[in-house]
């Protein structure tokens, strides 16, 4: 990838990020389930969830609606800058794990195990 095009696509996914920090920052039950460590920011750029067993119906199709935004943005990004997908994922994934808040979880690699914050 030439630098230009990773800088594009970085200004992009930094764009898309508060773009979509916006859209479900508003989400109350997004942002407790956060707090509480059910859910966490993962290296793909999307919402995991941490413990299953503590994971409402509600609020697994409110992750899905989540990652599936996600998913839409990433998708327009990557075609625009010539990108894959997951590619831009990653690049917003940096910046999602950047933004945790203190004692949420975020899994910065598939290696690696959920951390805190």
């Amino acid at each position: 990838m030439s630098m230009f095009k990773k800088i594009a696509t970085l200004f992009a996914a930094m764009f898309a990020a508060a773009t979509l920090m916006t859209a479900y920052a508003a989400d109350p039950v997004i942002e407790q389930a956060k707090a509480q460590g059910i859910i966490g920011e993962m290296y793909t750029g999307y919402l995991g969830i941490v413990d299953p067993s503590k994971a409402s119906a509600d609020l697994k199709r409110r992750v899905e609606e989540v990652n599936a935004a996600r998913l839409q943005a990433y998708t327009e990004i990557a075609s625009k800058n010539g990108q894959t997908v997951q590619t831009v994922g990653q690049l917003m994934a940096q910046k999602q794990v950047e933004r945790a808040e203190p004692g949420e979880l975020v899994k910065p690699s598939a290696s690696e195990p959920w951390t805190k914050r």
